[in-house]
């Protein structure tokens, strides 16, 4: 086995420049749309922040509701270039975010798609999802799942050959968390639709892939009874003792936006300190 020579390695270190980070992303002068930035704490708002720093313009869909929020952080993100108004619960208010777009900057094409999106009716979460109504469910479905495919059949004449898209899930995709309900559902269905997508687009160079997150405190998780429990069960016994943040799901984000991981599609990323890997928990040995 060879090892590295330490003295050459020493001193690469110190010549090695300050932005040699961000140059090896390949990310400088790269476009992102983003999608589902609803307050300071979103996890898409940290993932604006990271792509911003390696260099990438980003072009905001906003909810009508979170208007004045998403405005005034505009004011501390020079890297947004656009703000337009965008409804994925609607294809007619859908079509209108990139025809929007397309009317102030055209030509340009955008290599990055991030669709941090999920609602639930309150409904789904008050009472046992037997009783849930169809309404809700189709809503859930529609925002949290299927608008993926609505957003990337409206975006393709806006991407470059070769984009990245990147959305979020969440472990109860496949596995019982109490409380989350229907959004189980709509997360499975998510990464069904990541597999799709990505296998049918493919050919032309695009690439799809899921973060599958920890819990996190967001404004979204805010409406998920138990929450603050999870939290607690998580940072106990995932194997690195901790709950993850904003940051760490957007550095892997950036990974994947990069060419750095050109090779990946259709996958699912764990970023939850582990937990995904985790059967029965050691603590159980406590007693």
């Amino acid at each position: 086995m060879l090892y590295p020579n330490p003295q050459r390695v020493t001193s690469w270190l110190v010549i090695c420049p300050v932005g040699a980070g961000v140059l090896m992303l390949g990310l400088q002068g790269k476009v992102a749309f983003v999608f589902g930035v609803a307050s300071e704490d979103s996890i898409a708002w940290a993932i604006c922040e990271k792509l911003a720093e390696a260099g990438v313009t980003l072009y905001l869909g906003f909810q009508k509701r979170f208007m004045s929020r998403v405005f005034q952080l505009k004011e501390k993100l020079p890297a947004i270039a656009g703000l337009y108004p965008l409804d994925v619960a609607s294809d007619e208010l859908t079509a209108e975010f990139f025809a929007a777009f397309a009317a102030e900057n055209s030509g340009v094409k955008a290599d990055i798609l991030i669709h941090a999106i999920g609602f639930a009716p309150r409904e789904c979460f008050d009472r046992p999802i037997i009783f849930v109504e169809d309404e809700q469910i189709n809503t859930a479905m529609t925002i949290s799942a299927n608008s993926l495919q609505r957003c990337l059949r409206h975006a393709l004449p806006h991407l470059n050959p070769g984009s990245s898209t990147i959305t979020l899930t969440y472990a109860a995709s496949t596995r019982y968390v109490p409380s989350y309900g229907i959004m189980s559902m709509a997360k499975a269905a998510l990464e069904c639709w990541t597999r799709e997508l990505a296998c049918h687009l493919g050919p032309e160079g695009h690439r799809i892939n899921s973060i599958s997150s920890g819990p996190i405190p967001t404004l979204a998780a805010g409406g998920i009874p138990g929450f603050d429990r999870i939290l607690d069960h998580v940072a106990a016994n995932s194997p690195l003792r901790r709950n993850v943040s904003q940051d760490d799901v957007a550095g892997t984000a950036v990974w994947l936006a990069s060419h750095l991981s050109s090779g990946v599609t259709g996958q699912c990323i764990h970023v939850d300190a582990g937990f995904s890997i985790t059967m029965v928990p050691e603590s159980i040995m406590d007693s």
